[in-house]
């Protein structure tokens, strides 16, 4: 065989720690080794699990497995630094054990991340599967967006992104040890600002969600670890907030502090001192910032209304609602729910 054939480094590294995940493991082991792109490092971190992922694990006879075990378990944001560290793959991609890739996930972000040399990371859409209403997540590809969003909330679904190494190694970028949870939330408002991120229009992933899942577990600290890296991004916009501003940019439901409509009025004017001092330091590019902004006061007017006539009125006469974009047909359907509902109900 031609020596350099043999050391030729895999185009990804697929990076999955695993913890007493035999369930739907394999199923997940599956959906990997089936992706038509088939030039990959398959790196499992199997973080001491105690049950039978292991076996799982090693009854896969394919070369570009590499099981790494863990002496100890060290949780999951040391396992992924530590996955980060071993990647030889010009990509990373995330994977969960118990999260379904579909079989063209890896050649559809390949063809976006070669033809984009700037993109530091691609996300997808998903499909929901398991104990849960919701059917779909979708998020946004415009990275203008992504950038104001991010202020409020994560913009990518962690088991979707492929993440481009040699940016993660340039900035010495990796997940912050301190955070057991939201761990990726914070990497990714600290890699956007070297490296431009962005999201597939594509359900790529099965996302599983079920009673094991971390979110459902740690849903506190989860809570917890959101708002530091929220609040930390507000230094991108050169504001520091006052502790009532830290409440109100971090709750979209009405706090139990503060009356319906003394809520919003403090919600709108935060939103209305963001825009003004993006205005001022250009930190993301207008319309879509406002939009952003927008969006958002139309969500909460919209979840915080009872459908009462009043918060409609409200959340019409803002000057807020011009901003909003109205090319987006989801803000139409919503928009339209949100109306009609507060109109029956005036008109009982």
């Amino acid at each position: 065989m031609d020596k350099n054939v043999k050391n030729k480094k895999p185009k990804i590294t697929v990076l999955m720690p695993v913890y007493n995940g035999e369930k739907y493991l394999e199923e997940s082991i599956k959906s990997i080794l089936n992706q038509t792109f088939t030039d990959f490092e398959f790196l499992i971190i199997n973080d001491a699990s105690t049950d039978e992922s292991k076996n799982i694990i090693n009854s896969f006879n394919d070369p570009r497995i590499k099981l790494v075990e863990n002496e100890e378990n060290i949780g999951l944001t040391k396992s992924l630094n530590k996955g980060l560290i071993l990647a030889q793959g010009e990509y990373v991609a995330r994977m969960d054990d118990d999260d379904i890739s579909l079989p063209k996930r890896f050649q559809i972000q390949v063809n976006l991340m070669n033809k984009n040399p700037k993109i530091g990371v691609v996300g997808t859409w998903a499909k929901v599967i398991g104990e849960s209403n919701k059917k779909y997540i979708k998020t946004y590809s415009n990275f203008e967006k992504i950038k104001a969003l991010s202020i409020f909330k994560n913009i990518l679904i962690h088991p979707s992104v492929m993440m481009r190494k040699n940016i993660l190694d340039k900035y010495d970028l990796k997940y912050n040890e301190e955070l057991t949870h939201s761990q990726d939330y914070d990497l990714w408002a600290r890699l956007m600002l070297y490296s431009p991120i962005t999201n597939i229009k594509k359900i790529l992933i099965l996302y599983r969600i079920h009673k094991e899942n971390e979110s459902h577990l740690y849903t506190k600290i989860q809570t917890q670890n959101s708002n530091k890296t929220r609040i930390k991004q507000l230094k991108n916009l050169k504001i520091i907030p006052t502790d009532e501003e830290k409440i109100i940019h971090c709750n979209t439901y009405k706090p139990k502090q503060y009356e319906i409509t003394e809520f919003l009025n403090k919600t709108e004017q935060w939103l209305f001192k963001l825009i003004k001092q993006n205005n001022k330091i250009k930190y993301s590019k207008e319309p879509q910032f406002s939009m952003i902004l927008a969006n958002r006061w139309f969500n909460i007017c919209s979840v915080n209304s009872d459908y009462d006539f009043k918060i409609w009125k409200r959340f019409w006469e803002s000057n807020l609602r011009k901003k909003l974009d109205y090319s987006d047909i989801e803000n139409w359907k919503i928009l339209t729910r949100f109306f009609f509902k507060c109109l029956l109900k005036k008109s009982r």
